[in-house]
Protein backbone atom coordinates (compact mmCIF):
# COMPACT_ATOMS: atom_id res chain seq x y z
CA UNK A 1 0.00 0.00 0.00
CA UNK A 2 1.55 3.34 -0.88
CA UNK A 3 1.91 6.41 1.85
CA UNK A 4 -1.36 8.47 1.78
CA UNK A 5 -3.87 5.79 0.00
CA UNK A 6 -6.33 4.55 1.37
CA UNK A 7 -7.54 1.00 2.52
CA UNK A 8 -9.74 0.57 -0.23
CA UNK A 9 -7.47 1.11 -2.91
CA UNK A 10 -5.55 -1.50 -1.89
CA UNK A 11 -8.09 -3.96 -1.32
CA UNK A 12 -9.02 -3.53 -4.85
CA UNK A 13 -5.26 -4.29 -5.93
CA UNK A 14 -5.06 -7.23 -3.71
CA UNK A 15 -8.65 -8.75 -4.12
CA UNK A 16 -7.53 -8.17 -8.19
CA UNK A 17 -4.82 -10.64 -7.56
CA UNK A 18 -6.38 -12.84 -5.18
CA UNK A 19 -9.24 -13.77 -7.96
CA UNK A 20 -6.18 -15.15 -9.82
CA UNK A 21 -4.01 -16.55 -7.49
CA UNK A 22 -6.60 -18.80 -5.48
CA UNK A 23 -4.56 -18.96 -2.31
CA UNK A 24 -5.33 -20.08 0.84
CA UNK A 25 -6.67 -18.48 3.40
CA UNK A 26 -3.50 -18.28 5.80
CA UNK A 27 -1.19 -17.15 2.63
CA UNK A 28 -3.91 -14.33 1.97
CA UNK A 29 -3.93 -12.91 5.49
CA UNK A 30 -0.15 -13.58 5.59
CA UNK A 31 0.50 -11.69 2.43
CA UNK A 32 -2.63 -9.11 2.99
CA UNK A 33 -1.55 -8.20 6.80
CA UNK A 34 2.78 -7.48 4.85
CA UNK A 35 1.54 -4.92 2.91
CA UNK A 36 -0.14 -2.87 5.33
CA UNK A 37 1.19 0.38 6.43
CA UNK A 38 2.66 0.29 9.45
CA UNK A 39 0.04 2.32 10.89
CA UNK A 40 -2.30 -0.01 10.30
CA UNK A 41 0.23 -3.12 10.78
CA UNK A 42 0.78 -1.57 14.33
CA UNK A 43 -2.49 -1.33 15.89
CA UNK A 44 -3.04 -4.85 14.77
CA UNK A 45 -0.07 -6.22 16.28
CA UNK A 46 -0.86 -4.86 19.03
CA UNK A 47 -3.90 -5.91 19.85
CA UNK A 48 -4.94 -8.33 22.84
CA UNK A 49 -6.72 -10.89 21.06
CA UNK A 50 -3.31 -11.14 18.70
CA UNK A 51 -3.65 -10.76 14.83
CA UNK A 52 -6.62 -12.46 13.21
CA UNK A 53 -5.89 -15.87 12.02
CA UNK A 54 -8.27 -15.56 8.60
CA UNK A 55 -8.21 -13.42 6.00
CA UNK A 56 -11.93 -11.87 6.43
CA UNK A 57 -11.05 -11.31 10.08
CA UNK A 58 -8.14 -9.35 9.03
CA UNK A 59 -9.77 -7.40 5.97
CA UNK A 60 -12.25 -6.22 8.11
CA UNK A 61 -10.36 -4.79 11.10
CA UNK A 62 -7.99 -2.87 8.92
CA UNK A 63 -10.43 -1.44 6.84
CA UNK A 64 -11.88 -0.36 10.45
CA UNK A 65 -8.70 1.30 11.46
CA UNK A 66 -8.10 2.60 8.40
CA UNK A 67 -11.81 4.55 8.82
CA UNK A 68 -10.32 5.70 12.09
CA UNK A 69 -7.26 6.77 11.08
CA UNK A 70 -8.55 9.03 8.09
CA UNK A 71 -10.80 10.09 10.14
CA UNK A 72 -8.61 11.23 12.94
CA UNK A 73 -6.06 12.51 10.39
CA UNK A 74 -9.37 15.01 8.83
CA UNK A 75 -9.86 16.21 12.39
CA UNK A 76 -6.57 16.95 13.15
CA UNK A 77 -6.47 19.03 9.78
CA UNK A 78 -9.53 21.02 10.64
CA UNK A 79 -7.99 21.47 14.02
CA UNK A 80 -4.41 22.71 12.48
CA UNK A 81 -6.26 24.99 9.90
CA UNK A 82 -8.36 26.83 12.41
CA UNK A 83 -5.08 27.29 14.82
CA UNK A 84 -3.61 27.95 11.82
CA UNK A 85 -6.37 30.96 10.92
CA UNK A 86 -6.56 31.96 14.39
CA UNK A 87 -2.77 32.73 14.48
CA UNK A 88 -2.79 34.56 11.23
CA UNK A 89 -5.97 36.68 12.31
CA UNK A 90 -4.19 37.41 15.73
CA UNK A 91 -0.61 38.45 13.61
CA UNK A 92 -2.38 40.67 11.72
CA UNK A 93 -4.09 42.70 15.00
CA UNK A 94 -0.94 43.24 15.93
CA UNK A 95 0.77 44.17 13.03
CA UNK A 96 -2.07 47.16 12.07
CA UNK A 97 -2.16 47.49 16.38
CA UNK A 98 1.59 48.65 15.51
CA UNK A 99 1.29 49.91 12.32
CA UNK A 100 -1.45 52.38 13.81
CA UNK A 101 0.08 52.69 17.08
CA UNK A 102 2.79 55.26 15.71
CA UNK A 103 1.00 56.02 12.58
CA UNK A 104 -1.76 57.84 15.48
CA UNK A 105 0.75 59.25 17.20
CA UNK A 106 2.56 60.56 14.07
CA UNK A 107 -1.24 61.97 12.59
CA UNK A 108 -1.71 63.46 16.43
CA UNK A 109 0.78 65.35 16.23
CA UNK A 110 0.51 66.56 12.25
CA UNK A 111 -3.23 67.70 13.14
CA UNK A 112 -1.89 69.70 16.53
CA UNK A 113 0.78 71.72 14.31
CA UNK A 114 -1.37 72.14 11.76
CA UNK A 115 -4.26 73.30 13.98
CA UNK A 116 -1.44 75.59 15.68
CA UNK A 117 -0.21 76.24 12.47
CA UNK A 118 -3.68 77.53 11.50
CA UNK A 119 -4.08 79.20 14.97
CA UNK A 120 -1.57 80.77 14.69
CA UNK A 121 -1.76 82.40 10.74
CA UNK A 122 -4.78 83.57 11.92
CA UNK A 123 -3.86 85.28 14.78
CA UNK A 124 -1.44 86.57 12.67
CA UNK A 125 -3.26 87.64 9.88
CA UNK A 126 -5.66 89.20 12.26
CA UNK A 127 -3.13 91.43 14.01
CA UNK A 128 -2.55 92.44 10.66
CA UNK A 129 -5.49 93.53 9.72
CA UNK A 130 -6.10 95.21 13.26
CA UNK A 131 -2.76 96.74 12.58
CA UNK A 132 -3.76 98.26 9.72
CA UNK A 133 -6.80 98.97 11.02
CA UNK A 134 -5.31 100.97 13.54
CA UNK A 135 -3.17 102.42 11.05
CA UNK A 136 -5.48 103.58 8.48
CA UNK A 137 -7.76 105.27 11.39
CA UNK A 138 -4.60 107.58 13.03
CA UNK A 139 -4.10 108.93 9.48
Amino acid sequence: MKPGNKISTYNMDFMYYVSQLGWENSMLCHCYYQELPNQIQDFISTKEQGKPTSFQDMYALAMTIDHHYWECDCEHYHIRQAEKEAFESHSQKQEKAFISGPAMVFQNKMNSSSAALSAKTFFSKSSLFSASKKKSNSL
